[in-house]
């Protein structure tokens, strides 16, 4: 009697987790990105119920911008101490908290502090996405969930122009960061479903680093901002105080430098004495990946420029609705 040989059956079968984690961490990028767009499809709506210069909205973005720059680099090292599931519900917290007061704001200056409070919300945000991608998944789950939250912020930011316009266009604008809230509240719900991370008690901030490299980027970035309307050399009508008539935005930009050189060697000293420094310099020790890092910068900072020049051009100059500049 002849038998048939059985199929070999792998005897290690990679268990698959819930997908539900990875749509928590997906929305919420999608999330971030929706504040800043419909700041920028809502220019001319803000600008009519504050009766304020579009620049303001600017000013906001900017705001928000700074925010994360400055302080991501001790979001990340907040969730290694704390735990980035609990340093990430915290953050969506605070940025629903922080819609609730764009949606409740009466001027410039309210919306302005809420988008502060919105880009330190961010700067814990950004830097926990991966951590929790790769401790609620595993193997070829990892990588599927590591790619789709690379993607999550292209597909969120058509998303956010087209819903985010359509909204201030026939509802208001103040209706779109309502949702915002609604959908932080949610996610902060559900947040409960990630997997707790272990946390690092010997991980520490190092809090000088925190202020040379936080104030050195809001010099330089505040400077910048501000070149063409304080004045490139000498101090214009508009600057808010000079010095022997010269205009605050270079000296601003020239202390901005100088605190981050003094970051560079602060950090150096740092590693020296083999305590942990803010960011690893290893990062930008070639000549190549300094290139790298300059290239990511001029991107970024092109990239926000455009974004909010083109709808600023389409809804103040053209006098478009924030539908039309959404594109329909």
């Amino acid at each position: 009697m002849s038998t048939q040989p059985r199929p070999e059956v792998a005897a290690d079968i990679e268990p698959q987790a819930s997908w539900l984690p990875m749509i928590i961490i997906g929305i919420s990028p999608i999330l971030l990105v929706f504040n800043v767009a419909s700041l920028q499809v809502s220019i001319d709506g803000i600008v009519s119920s504050f009766r304020t210069p579009a620049t303001t909205i600017g000013t906001a973005i900017v705001t928000y911008s700074l925010m994360v720059a400055g302080f991501i680099m001790v979001g990340a090292r907040a969730g290694q101490i704390y735990g980035s599931r609990k340093v990430f519900r915290a953050a969506v917290l605070l940025f629903g908290a922080a819609m609730i007061l764009v949606t409740l704001s009466r001027g410039a200056v309210m919306l302005i502090v809420a988008q502060a409070a919105a880009g330190l919300a961010a700067a814990a945000v950004v830097p926990s996405l991966v951590v929790l991608v790769a401790d609620n998944y595993r193997g070829s789950q990892k990588e599927k969930a590591l790619g789709w939250l690379g993607g999550a912020q292209a597909m969120g930011m058509v998303l956010a122009f087209l819903l985010a316009g359509a909204l201030s266009t026939w509802v208001g604008w103040r209706y779109t960061f309502a949702a915002l809230a609604s959908l932080a509240a949610g996610i902060y719900k559900l947040s409960d479903k990630l997997s707790p991370i272990k946390t690092r008690s010997e991980v520490s901030i190092d809090w000088m680093g925190v202020v040379m490299a936080s104030s050195a980027v809001f010099l330089i970035s505040i400077g910048a901002n501000n070149l063409t309307r304080w004045g490139l050399l000498l101090a214009g009508s508009a600057a808010p105080f000079s010095v022997v008539d010269m205009s605050p935005a270079p000296i601003m930009i020239v202390c901005g430098i100088f605190l981050l050189q003094g970051f560079f060697v602060w950090s150096r000293r740092q590693q020296a004495r083999g305590q942990t420094p803010l960011i690893s310099l290893e990062v930008v020790d070639s000549p190549g990946e300094r290139a790298a890092v300059y290239s990511m910068f001029s991107i970024g900072a092109l990239g926000s420029a455009i974004t909010f020049l083109i709808p600023l051009y389409i809804q103040i100059v053209q006098g478009h609705s924030g539908l039309r500049t959404a594109g329909l």
